[in-house]
């Protein structure tokens, strides 16, 4: 018998990129498929291409850095169960160059949390005379803010930045702090009565967020040290022992 089955090509895969199907021609030169011997052959079946799979690549992240070196990330996903060529980086370098890496700038609030008067104020030392000068008044500071990512100030109790005065300081990195937030830091009394603001490149985040508390003598202490009363207590105490000395000394 001359009866047999005209099987074409396959057509190429319905899908670039990933699973798809595939068919082919498939009759029987004597029309109907029962005069073809055998069973008929198979006209579809399952298919994978890959050579349409692109990679899908996201936007890349911010830089993990506000300020210098830093990395930057994005997705890189392949559409597919195999993507062809080299699969694009997912990392890279990168350097953070936020406004804030150049400034270093110090302003102050007074009477009640930024409100009330305000200075501002440049890296340098300030003493107690140079604030009265600016017009600051230093028993009154409610509130200050850093600006400037490597911009550090350390404020102190006395107005010679505690030298001759053990007292309180306190150090702050860039942000806003109210006044709960300075007594929480050490500084007392809104009583900021000198400081020093730097910008120093190589400061860390640990460093500028602590602060130092040593205490300052009791006001108690002090005020009965001063008192004359307290000298003639003492006074008179001391010559009750001194007799007491030399009474021994002459029995002797």
């Amino acid at each position: 018998s001359d009866n047999k089955w005209i099987v074409g090509e396959w057509n190429r895969c319905s899908t670039s990129c990933g699973a798809g199907n595939q068919t082919r021609h498939v009759e029987c030169n004597a029309g109907l498929d029962h005069y073809c011997p055998g069973a008929r052959p198979v006209s579809s079946q399952s298919c994978s291409e890959i050579s349409g799979c692109d990679y899908k690549v996201g936007e890349w992240t911010a830089c993990s850095t506000k300020c210098g070196p830093g990395k930057r990330t994005r997705d890189v996903v392949c559409q597919g169960t195999k993507c062809l060529g080299a699969r694009p980086a997912s990392a890279a370098d990168c350097t953070g160059r936020a406004p804030t890496c150049s400034q270093c700038q110090m302003r102050v609030w007074g009477g009640s949390d930024f409100n009330g008067w305000e200075h501002s104020f440049a890296p340098g030392e300030y003493s107690s005379v140079d604030l009265e000068f600016k017009g600051l008044k230093c028993d009154d500071v409610s509130s200050l803010e850093i600006v400037g990512e490597f911009c550090e100030a350390e404020v102190f109790e006395y107005g010679d930045f505690n030298k001759l005065h053990p007292g309180w300081s306190a150090k702050f990195a860039q942000g806003k702090y109210n006044s709960q937030d300075l007594v929480s830091r050490g500084a007392k009394n809104n009583d900021i009565s000198s400081f020093r603001l730097v910008r120093n490149d190589t400061v860390s985040t640990a460093d500028r967020s602590t602060s130092n508390t040593s205490s300052k003598p009791s006001r108690d202490i002090v005020a009965k040290v001063a008192d004359p009363d307290t000298w003639r207590s003492s006074a008179a105490s001391l010559g009750v022992v001194v007799s007491v000395a030399l009474s021994f000394l002459s029995r002797s």
